[in-house]
């Protein structure tokens, strides 16, 4: 492991499902009991030692209202915990924590919480993930699966160990160098208000260090401000005098209420014009950063997707009323699978504030053409998450628009077990089909259904139910306790005593 870093770990995972437990178990707090609700609502971030190394853990919310910080606790990680209570098994947030992972080049670490309980089906749980696209060890994958009780401390040591493992052989993300001047560069988890400290910012170290006495700059574009800090504290009071890369902590002193997610600099002489040129920078590559078809639509919620009537919402702003009216009608025409683009706004000049907060309410994209973007617009647009999108070519605007009404468009399918049987019995027919007979253990086995043959923790292989039979007779499912025998649309190489696994899609 690298010495100089310490790994950042964040916890992600479904609301309930143990990832404040784990994370209190691991460093003999009790921050579970100060949590309004039992639920983590705030992100907060540890650094505790391990084995003489050091790791820094970021807590974060799993109710639904706080994605958002969930993502950016994903996004700052260079190893991230999916937290999945075993008797509760993949839920909403453990999907888009899913996403989060799917979308990030931290290293992910499958954890099952709450083993403990009575009547968990581990497998079941690892099938669910690897179908929604974690591949866990144990089922074709190389994610590590580790099983663990928070409440009584079952496998939290091989969870820090697998941990260091991953840190030392995965290694750590690459946060670029600091450009000469710069002392530390570090990221805002969040920001509260104590009645004794006043503004106090919780933040992530990303590189170098912070020192008290440094000057901390803040802010975005032309707006910069760099003020000295006056304390840094561990998220329980303890003073420091430094926080390096890997370190999280709080910083004291700040005047204004910072964002979360905004970035923080750290500079030992106070050189407002280099704290600028970086915080443009920073603008520049926010918007210029080329979206690809697949990101612009992945802005719509699982519940917008899921909506009866789908509907991309846009706010157009244009350079002339014959461009408007041009882009208008062209984007009008456009539907997919009953999807079509909402106008909520349209008008000629640049992008404003007000557009934004208009972009806000309805939870619109913002398409520009031939246009700029007034003062704060992008500062916005950072903050609040609103895709601002700016073009200087009609059909290329009118083309991707499209392509994402296709993206929403399209079905989004999923798999359900619905029963699972054990194979007591294989041969095959005079025209080379093979039979696979079994007993139902648990739900229902339908025809046309995808099966998935399972042994020990490997999938052997999957295919799809042909037909079935139970004694003589041809059916169409069998229920728990039957035994029936299955032709499958492929042969696979199973054997008695294997477990064969009934999914049906969704969409």
């Amino acid at each position: 492991m690298n010495s100089e870093r310490i790994p950042v770990i964040a916890i992600l995972g479904h609301v309930d499902h143990g990832k404040t437990t784990i994370l209190d178990k691991i460093r003999g707090a009790h921050v579970q009991d100060k949590e309004v609700g039992g639920i983590t609502q705030k992100i907060s971030a540890f650094t505790i030692d391990v084995n003489d190394k050091k790791l820094t853990f970021v807590d974060t919310p799993g109710h639904e209202a706080f994605d958002l910080m969930r993502f950016r606790g994903g996004s700052i990680a260079d190893i991230v915990l999916l937290i999945v209570a075993a008797n509760d098994g993949v839920k909403p947030q453990t999907e888009e924590s899913i996403e989060i992972i799917k979308n990030s080049s931290a290293k992910p670490i499958v954890v099952i919480n709450k083993v403990d309980l009575p009547d968990v089906d581990i497998e079941k749980i690892k099938r669910d993930l690897t179908n929604k696209g974690i591949s866990v060890e144990g089922m074709g994958g190389s994610v590590p699966v580790v099983l663990v009780s928070g409440k009584t401390g079952q496998g939290l040591d091989t969870l820090l160990e697998t941990i260091l493992l991953a840190a030392e052989i995965e290694g750590l993300q690459d946060r670029g160098e600091l450009l000469d001047g710069v002392q530390g560069k570090a990221v805002v988890l969040e920001t509260i208000k104590d009645k004794s400290k006043g503004l106090v910012s919780s933040i992530i170290v990303l590189q170098g260090e912070f020192n008290v006495g440094d000057y901390i700059g803040f802010g975005f574009g032309d707006t910069v401000s760099l003020e000295k800090a006056k304390g840094l504290i561990t998220e329980e009071n303890v003073n420091l005098e430094y926080l390096k890369q890997g370190y999280g902590g709080r910083v004291l002193g700040l005047s204004s209420v910072i964002e979360p997610g905004s970035q923080l600099y750290a500079l030992k002489e106070k050189n407002e014009k280099l704290l600028t040129s970086l915080f443009k920078k920073e603008e520049e590559l926010i918007v210029q950063e080329e979206m690809t078809v697949d990101a612009f639509a992945s802005l719509f919620t699982a519940e917008q997707k899921n909506e009866e009537k789908k509907s991309l919402k846009v706010v157009i702003k244009a350079s002339s009323e014959g461009a408007l009216e041009a882009i208008k009608k062209s984007i009008e025409k456009l539907e997919y699978e009953e999807v079509k683009a909402e106008i909520i706004e349209s008008s000629i000049g640049d992008i404003s504030l007000n557009d934004m907060e208009k972009a806000v309410v309805t939870k619109a994209i913002v398409l520009g053409f031939e246009v700029s973007a007034d003062p704060g617009v992008m500062d916005l647009a950072n903050n609040k998450r609103v895709l601002v999108r700016q073009y200087d070519i009609i059909y290329k605007l009118v083309d991707e628009v499209k392509e994402v009404l296709e993206h929403i468009g399209e079905p989004q399918e999923t798999e359900e077990e619905i029963g699972n049987a054990l194979i007591k019995q294989i041969f095959t027919l005079t025209n080379g089909s093979q039979v696979i007979g079994c007993r139902v253990e648990k739900g229902l086995i339908k025809k046309g259904c995808k099966v998935y043959i399972v042994r020990g923790d490997d999938i052997i292989g999957e295919a799809r139910i042909e037909s079935l039979r139970h004694e003589k007779d041809t059916i169409t499912e069998a229920k728990n306790g039957i035994d029936f025998g299955a032709i499958l649309d492929r042969n696979i190489e199973a054997i008695v005593g294997d477990s064969l696994y009934c999914y049906k899609i969704l969409k």
